[in-house]
């Protein structure tokens, strides 16, 4: 019995209930596994360490790929917003921006060197935005006036601004064009965007002053010739700019005013005596036989000191204004 007993009998390691089953019985469970103190903090940063670092390296090598996707976009495709005062369009500004090498990411003052660097520009305002897009506002030149040019080939159209510059007139719509006073009888050096045109300094300035005080009169004008302006020699005896006025504005029960004749010198206070003068009465008053008058503001009476202005209708033939 006693070897059988041993063989088959209950052994002390052997299993005594449900009470052993859990091994948490068996091992003391208020254990901390990091200490609190500062041995025990530093042992738990470091431990959070490769896992921040991994975080890091990820977000670099997730920014160089976006990085290096957006250099690798069209300038066709970069986020703009533009906006003008004018003509201009969208691609206009596009093609400047993209006409480096770097593209978009260029200095924003060298993209705003660029758009100001074309005639047509006066002033360019080029904002980066946090998401790298572009903010271009342009505020364009006043047209005034156009010029064509046969400059050895095809007839060409450019626009005329007050301060005398010429351009292409991007954008601008053929009736715009084609209601500008054109400027003829003129003497010219150079061509494109160099273009100078003698008398121009001086025409330009009339033609915006015109517009926006006398725009009635100014929308009845349809060429201003510079054969008798002297350019810079503004006070020269017999210097004046002939304003050619549109047949289709006049009434077809009347005589013609077909021209009007300003000084380069006085032209100012002629343009202003301009509405108080009755042309419509003095080309119906009796006694008119022509059939056609010019207006010349520039006569003066020379017999008072100074001089005061004289303007007289001097009737003339269908030859002598274009």
């Amino acid at each position: 019995m006693g070897f059988f007993a041993r063989l088959f009998g209950r052994r002390r390691d052997s299993y005594l209930g449900p009470a052993d089953r859990d091994w948490r019985n068996l091992v003391p469970q208020d254990v901390n596994r990091v200490p609190g103190d500062e041995v025990g903090r530093r042992r738990a940063v470091r431990s959070r360490l490769p896992a921040a670092f991994g975080v890091v390296l990820f977000a670099l090598m997730g920014y160089l790929l976006w990085a290096a996707l957006e250099d690798s976009t069209p300038t066709s495709r970069v986020a703009l917003r533009f906006k003008t005062d004018g003509f201009l369009p969208e691609s206009f500004v596009r093609q400047v921006v993209g006409s480096a090498p770097d593209g978009a990411a260029r200095d924003v003052r060298a993209i705003k060197a660029d758009l100001e660097s074309d005639n047509q520009v006066m002033s360019a305002d080029v904002r980066r935005r946090a998401d790298g897009s572009l903010d271009v506002s342009v505020r364009e030149r006043v047209a005034v006036a156009r010029v064509a040019l046969a400059e050895g080939g095809p007839l060409v159209v450019r626009i005329v601004s007050p301060d005398g510059r010429t351009f292409t007139g991007l954008g601008y719509p053929e009736s715009v064009v084609r209601d500008l006073p054109e400027i003829r009888d003129f003497r010219m050096t150079g061509e494109g965007d160099r273009l100078s045109v003698d008398g121009l300094e001086v025409v330009g300035p009339f033609l915006l002053a015109a517009r926006q005080e006398q725009e009635r009169h100014y929308r009845q004008w349809s060429a201003v010739s510079l054969r008798d302006c002297f350019g810079a020699q503004e006070d020269a005896p017999g210097s004046n700019l002939n304003v050619i006025v549109r047949p289709a504005s006049q009434p077809v029960d009347r005589p013609a005013l077909v021209g009007i004749v300003f000084s380069t010198a006085n032209w100012r206070q002629e343009l202003a005596m301009l509405p108080r003068i009755d042309v419509e009465n003095l080309l119906r008053r009796p006694g008119v036989t022509s059939q056609s008058y010019v207006l010349k503001l520039s006569i003066r009476n020379r017999t008072y000191n100074p001089p005061v202005p004289e303007p007289r209708l001097v009737p003339v033939t269908a030859s002598v204004v274009r």
